[in-house]
């Protein structure tokens, strides 16, 4: 292109003068043209740079739409083969190794603020070309005296010719631009101007880049599907957290809102959308005469990661004016259930905050590769497609569910996140957490026979108690700085223990209570950044002015023992039978591989043991109430507390944590617990403890006894009763503790026993679910079906592996299989898996082309999960290699899902290690920085390793390529922890309980 550009990559930026390239040109020509393309690759970023754009070809600017030049723009588009050539700045993998980074300061200087965006960009997919040309202007405000403008661009090529600074004061007046310069590890772009802005002043800043549609999921990126025999190409956004500038040079931290107005140029056979409605009608791109411009309205201010446009042929299906579901023409029907529910959900919402939502219109789409489930950009949520897209008959109760939740959750951000933002990636759990937990009360006002808001207890609570409990934890307010350190904090902590402590918060302060002060707050902040500070502030005033907190009492002190500590505790209940006393104590609960660990101490910081607001519900028996959740004392940030009020007798237990509203682990000395487990044991009388307290008893007593702090056989004498349990909560409460347990045990001598025990345990419930799914079962029921059909299964009952085989038989029979399938929805991943297990060859085969044929990404999900199951270890790894192979089937998305669906298998667990250990460089090629991915495949790959060979190996791993972990640096560290413990586990629990279960299973309960 005529005139110099800069290229700003993650690597290096690329700067030479003309007057130095021509020299080189003239001194290195000929057999020397290798090493002048060296010195050109690595030379400083403080010159400039004279290079062509490499998708373009008449060496022109990228002129502004309308401008004559604009013939120039179809000679760049053209593509000059069907396959791309990545350019030098493209964001395409290499194999060079990343490196961790050293800790900086990644904050954005605060002398310039924001104030609105014109954006202008093209994606040129049609022709296979891969890039898109943009233009950015954006109106900043000057906030203290600079001689420079630093904003975020990530694997751009800003032309430097193109890029001005102009006043605002109606003077039109320019401030020269002396040379651009670039911080590589900052991702940042500076501008070093002629001229000091001082403050108050307001100018235009305004540039013209090419960028790159990369294939990892980020930033802008392309994605593709197959209709018609034909491939079809998208451009698709993901922002969140830091790659907006990887699609345009902006302020992309998000405390910097702004509004944003855009233009997408687009083919004429497709269409587009964005965050805002379109304002005018298409117009044309003059020099490209098959692309439209769409123009979008000016948006309401808000953050960068937030800024949304797809690029697609993709049909659509509206509610009313202002909802609209969008997915592939073929899938589109598939879409009837999110735009069903969407609109009530929202309007739930609405109600809920009392703040109507602030867009004209909300677009949901469904696309064929996103890296995470979905992402809430204002006024246009995407989704993968199986979060999304659900088809009667084909999908379970359980995909139903879940495109119900994420939704919900979705939905619920448009307030919690993007009405009102966190002002730094510290307080990421306030987005995350608070719309994991309301996504619950969207769900339960749309579908209230689910007992979802019961659900939450295993899904969340428990599921994030594993995690939580290891020292690699993090708080869920944590200081980050590098973008690998913020792409890390997107887990389950921030999520799942993040909704954790809302819900209990919702439940100490009363609901009318947290509901008026979250409005408060909401409002207090719109279009603004907020801190949880802001928060606590909001609700303590609402909870002092309705007498719910004592005037001295704020709910800072409270939650920041919870948010700004890691860890969760156990509280001790020690009692007194005498005196109807008891002494409560507490310490941070943790799967403990030191003595120091083990007494809750913190003997490597030097520090004192953490100490928690805890809100202490309890309950006796006699007199049983499981309803009320205000709490009946506080242990306030103490080690321990005397509670008189407990009944003196040695026969009446207690039961702490009602419904477990608090996000802490319960132990009991042995008496009381003898007490439970003799009440569980009464057939008819254990269903006065409540359902979800019966959840509770079992998970606690299963995780206590894993952590060293309870004996096994107490805990497994509790598990005993399960005999005679019908309900759903304390079933998969139990089935998930077991699961570890299994785990560990299944490849030792003492297996039998467990499986014994377990056939033993699951007799009745099998029973009394049968393996005939009907259409009329209550949510739960399917999911308990589900669950005990799974275990049966995989232990080997015989009535179970026959129906799965034989129901698998006659779909393999059926004339057209990919139309006809006469297997039960709910019923098809017990049936899949079953069958793959005790098959061969064939019917792997049959289950790959049905994975490749279906239309329904809910049914490859399924599939994906049950070709896992194989107990063919050539095909295990041929199947692990083909989720890192391109045009294999398998999209980069689902890589993670093969990984887990093989580590799930005790045959291919090793398998699964072994390729992450040896394949590590490749894995990395292959997903780039794509961190839900990544991580994924790191802790599914190395959840089960229980032996010291194991461990040292994985620790050599983990040394070996310590500097080029990124993003999965947490999660390594978190499986070198879980493994110790797993061997520490094994050595400690292995032989107390194959003897326990040996006792047992000789003379198994009545």
């Amino acid at each position: 292109m005529d005139g110099s550009a800069v290229t700003f990559h993650k690597q290096r930026g690329l700067v030479v003068s003309r007057g130095v390239a021509a020299m080189l040109a003239l001194l290195f020509a000929g057999c020397m043209v290798a090493t002048g393309l060296l010195v050109y690759k690595f030379a400083s970023c403080t010159a400039r740079e004279a290079a062509t754009i490499s998708a373009g070809g008449a060496g022109q600017d990228w002129p502004l739409a309308g401008s004559s030049h604009n013939q120039q723009l179809a000679t760049h588009a053209a593509p000059s083969s069907s396959t791309p050539t990545p350019s030098p700045t493209s964001s395409t993998p290499t194999t060079a190794a990343p490196t961790k980074p050293p800790k900086m300061d990644v904050r954005l200087p605060r002398s310039i603020r924001p104030e609105s965006y014109v954006i202008r960009i093209v994606p040129f997919i049609v022709e296979g070309n891969f890039t898109f040309h943009g233009e950015v202007e954006i109106s900043v405000e000057v906030l203290e005296v600079t001689r420079s403008i630093t904003l975020h661009a990530n694997d751009l090529r800003v032309l430097e010719e193109s890029v001005s600074v102009t006043r605002r004061d109606g003077s039109g007046g320019e401030v020269p631009v002396d040379r651009l310069g670039s911080d590589g590890p900052r991702q940042f772009l500076v501008l070093h101007l002629g001229a000091e802005l001082l403050p108050g002043e307001r100018y235009n800043v305004s540039m013209h880049y090419v960028g790159h549609l990369n294939d990892v999921l980020q930033g802008f990126y392309r994605s593709s599907y197959i209709a018609g025999n034909r491939t079809r190409w998208i451009a698709a956004t993901q922002f969140q957290p830091t790659d907006a500038r990887r699609a345009f040079p902006c302020f992309d931290e998000p405390a910097l809102k702004a509004t944003f107005q855009i233009s997408i140029g687009r083919p004429t056979n497709m269409t587009s959308i964005s965050n805002m409605p379109r304002n005018s009608e298409p117009e044309p791109v003059e020099g490209l005469p098959d692309y439209e411009w769409d123009h979008y309205g000016q948006s309401v201010p808000m953050s960068t990661y937030l800024v949304a446009f797809v690029v697609s042929d993709f049909g659509h299906l509206s509610a009313g004016a202002n909802f609209s579901v969008w997915a592939r023409q073929e899938a589109l029907q598939q879409a009837r259930y999110s735009l069903e529910i969407g609109p009530k959900i929202l309007k739930y919402f609405e109600d809920y905050f009392e703040i109507k939502f602030p867009l004209p219109k909300i677009d949901m789409i469904a696309l064929p590769d996103f890296a995470a489930g979905a992402m809430e950009n204002w006024g246009l949520i995407t989704y993968r497609e199986t979060a999304m897209l659900y088809q009667q008959g084909v999908s379970t109760n359980n995909n139903k569910q879940s495109v119900a939740t994420v939704v919900a959750h979705e939905l619920a951000h448009q307030w919690f996140g993007n009405l009102v933002t966190p002002s730094w990636w510290t307080d990421l759990w306030l987005n995350e957490g608070f719309a994991s937990y309301v996504e619950y009360l969207g769900v339960n006002a749309v579908e209230e026979s689910w007992k979802i808001l019961e659900q939450f207890v295993i899904f969340d609570l428990q599921n994030v108690f594993s995690l939580d409990a290891l020292k690699s934890s993090h708080q869920i307010s944590i200081e980050v700085e590098h973008p690998d350190e913020i792409n890390e904090i997107f887990d389950r902590i921030s999520y799942g223990k993040g909704a954790s402590i809302i819900r209990m918060m919702d439940h100490f302060l009363t609901t009318d209570v947290f509901k008026k002060g979250t409005t408060n707050y909401l409002n207090s902040k719109a279009y603004q950044s907020s801190t949880q500070n802001d928060l606590w502030a909001a609700l303590t005033a609402q909870a002092h002015r309705d007498g719910v907190l004592n005037e001295t009492v704020t709910v800072k002190e409270i939650m920041d023992t919870w948010t700004l500590q890691t860890g969760f505790p156990v509280l001790t209940v020690s009692r007194d039978y005498e005196t109807g006393g008891a002494n409560l104590s507490q310490k941070r609960f943790i799967l403990f591989d030191s003595e120091e660990e083990a007494n809750g101490s913190d003997a490597a910081s030097g520090q004192p043991p953490p100490l928690w607001w805890i809100p202490v519900t309890f309950t006796t028996l006699e007199q049983p109430d499981f309803e009320d959740t205000r709490p009946s004392l506080w242990l306030g940030a103490e080690p321990s507390v005397a509670l008189p009020q407990l009944p003196a007798s040695e026969d009446q237990w207690v039961v702490f944590n009602i419904q477990e509203t608090g996000f802490y682990r319960v132990n009991y000395d042995e008496r009381n617990w003898r007490l439970l487990i003799e009440h569980l044991m009464d057939r008819d009388r254990f269903e006065q403890v409540g359902v979800i307290n019966r959840a509770q008893l079992l998970d606690d007593a299963l995780n206590l006894a894993r952590a060293g702090l309870l004996a096994y056989p107490v805990a497994l004498d509790a598990t005993r009763y399960l005999s005679a349990e019908l309900e759903y909560l304390p079933w998969k409460a139990a089935f998930n503790a077991f699961g570890y347990v299994d785990g560990m045990l299944v490849k030792t001598g003492g297996y039998d026993k467990f499986k014994m025990y377990m056939l033993q345990l699951i007799q009745q419930l099998y029973e009394h679910t049968g393996f005939t799914d009907s259409p009329s079962d209550q949510q739960l029921t399917v999911y308990k079906r589900i669950n005990v059909l799974n275990w049966a299964c995989t232990l080997g009952y015989e009535d179970c592996v026959l129906n799965s085989k034989r129901q698998f038989q006659n779909w393999r029979s059926t004339p057209n299989p990919d139309k006809n399938n006469p297997i039960s929805a709910n019923l098809k991943s017990v049936v899949y898996c079953t069958a793959l297990r005790e098959g061969g060859q064939d019917e792997w085969d049959f289950a790959w082309q049905r994975y490749r044929h279906t239309n329904v990404g809910s049914e490859k999900d399924i599939l994906l999960g049950a070709l896992g199951c194989s107990r063919e270890t050539w095909i295990l790894s041929r199947y692990l290699d083909w989720s890192m192979t391109d045009n294999s089937g398998i999209r980069k998305q689902d890589a993670a899902r093969v990984f887990a669906a093989v580590a799930n298998n005790p045959i291919g667990q090793q398998l699964a290690y072994k390729f992450l250990r040896s394949k590590w460089d490749k894995i990395r090629e292959y997903l780039g920085s794509s961190l839900f991915t990544i991580n994924n495949i790191v802790r599914s790959s190395t959840r089960k390793i229980n032996s010291d060979f194991e461990l040292e190996d994985l620790m050599r791993f983990a040394k070996a390529h310590g500097h080029e972990l990124s993003t999965a640096t947490r999660a390594v560290e978190q499986a070198i922890e879980q493994a110790r413990a797993n061997v520490q586990w094994m050595r400690l629990n292995y032989r107390p309980i194959t003897e326990w279960l040996a006792g047992v299973t000789a003379a198994p309960a009545s």
